[in-house]
């Protein structure tokens, strides 16, 4: 039987260890000298505890070093675990400290909460080690990997496409050029056309990754790369079973973090977390206009404003007590060219789901008829020539399909109450922010 190296004891397992050596490993989170005792404050990503030096019973080098110490500075303190009358009830009487000393003065705050994001971001691996921003990051995680369980057990078959492409998936001029070589190629603006190129063999792929965006938003809301979590089904007739897999998914990523993610919430101020219910509610995207017009919401174009989608929110929680609420059936206008359409319509068999008055799925059935969906791509105004060999596919034998993706960024965001999508990215990208 394989044997996992022994790297540290994590503090939050040292209750289990009272009278043991341990080798405990983080950052100095407080210093309090009191002339012949000094004590630390250690953290790590599970807890906190003491380090207690006492003049005449820890070596004198120890007492000068524990004397020095600056703040978030990282220590490896090897020594006993005892039972005492402090936080934790327990503290570490060291044997031996090795510290990688930390500048004196920090340039954030990341204990007390005081710093605005702009300067956490800046110096994020210090912002990290609170451990709030740790909890978020804990619980995306999970999401991400419920995300990935479930679509497994489902029998789908985990894809990792190209992020340079010479293709544009939404067409637009919204996309990230880069010199490939003697070529001119882009960022994918989402895996969309290799997971359709996939399920051409595949059948049922899904995808955790990249995409790119180079829109000039300065929201709350939108990052210009951000991870996308994706999902393309062949073999659908209509977007029933797409509405259906999403709303299982997002219940199984509900159970695991409420489940998995207790002291994670908890950190963060969220006692319970509520487990929707199958059977989202539905609207067209003309009723939720009407019901955004008859608000007196501005509009511009067809696309719902966020002014209306929290609005939408606001309905369907008195409505029918849910969080959750489709639109679909877009207008052909404000969706991408391989949108299927209905017969003899401009209207798509597309959708959206909104949590919370926030978009963070999008998703439909495809065109997959290679005529027609070649008449659509002319019809956005688009090059025909431009899309290579994921046009030229249509022509055999392609399967109907359709799929979907969810912002994970965007969904960490809403579960946790966030005020900014950037507090749920690790290092994000918007039209200002390229470091770190």
């Amino acid at each position: 039987m394989w044997k996992m190296p022994h790297i540290k004891d994590f503090i939050a397992d040292l209750d289990s260890k009272i009278g043991e050596e341990v080798r405990v490993c983080g950052w100095i989170k407080h210093v309090r000298d009191l002339g012949k005792i000094v004590f630390w404050r250690i953290i790590d990503t599970t807890g906190e505890t003491q380090v207690i030096f006492k003049k005449g019973v820890v070596p004198d080098n120890l007492f000068m070093v524990a004397k020095k110490a600056n703040l978030m500075s990282a220590v490896i303190v090897e020594g006993v675990v005892k039972e005492a009358k402090t936080k934790g009830g327990k503290e570490i009487v060291p044997s031996n400290v090795e510290i990688i000393a930390s500048s004196s003065i920090l340039p954030v705050d990341p204990i007390g909460g005081t710093s605005e994001l702009p300067t956490r971001l800046n110096y994020r691996t210090l912002d990290l080690r609170d451990h709030r921003i740790y909890a978020i990051f804990k619980v995306r995680s999970i999401i991400a990997h419920a995300f990935s369980d479930y679509f497994m057990s489902q029998g789908f078959v985990g894809i990792h496409s190209p992020c340079i492409s010479i293709y544009s998936a939404e067409g637009g001029a919204d996309v990230f050029e880069v010199k490939y070589f003697d070529k001119v190629a882009y960022l994918r603006q989402s895996p969309q056309l290799y997971k359709q190129l996939a399920v051409g063999g595949l059948e049922r792929v899904f995808e955790i990754g990249p995409a790119f965006r180079a829109e000039k938003h300065w929201t709350i809301r939108h990052l210009c790369e951000f991870t996308s979590m994706d999902i393309e089904v062949a073999w659908i007739d209509g977007i029933d079973p797409l509405i259906e897999y999403a709303e299982e998914v997002i219940i199984h990523i509900f159970n695991r973090v409420r489940r998995e993610c207790v002291y994670e919430l908890k950190l963060l101020g969220i006692d319970n977390i509520d487990i929707p219910s199958k059977g989202f509610p539905v609207m067209t995207w003309s009723e939720a206009m009407d019901l955004v017009k008859k608000k007196n919401i501005p509009i511009e174009g067809k696309d719902i404003p966020p002014a209306g989608e929290r609005y939408l929110h606001e309905y369907v929680k008195e409505k029918f007590d849910s969080d959750f609420v489709w639109v679909i059936d877009w207008p052909f206008e404000v969706r991408p060219f391989y949108a299927m359409k209905y017969p003899g319509k401009n209207i798509t068999k597309s959708m959206d789901l909104l949590y919370r008055g926030l978009e963070i799925l999008t998703g439909g059935q495809r065109e997959h008829r290679y005529d027609v969906l070649k008449a659509q791509i002319i019809e956005k105004g688009l090059n025909p020539q431009k899309f290579g060999y994921y046009l030229e596919a249509f022509k055999y034998g392609f399967p109907p399909h359709g799929g979907w993706a969810i912002g994970l960024d965007r969904l960490t965001m809403q579960i946790l109450g966030l005020k900014n999508v950037r507090e749920a990215t690790l290092f994000p990208r918007d039209p200002e922010r390229v470091e770190p």
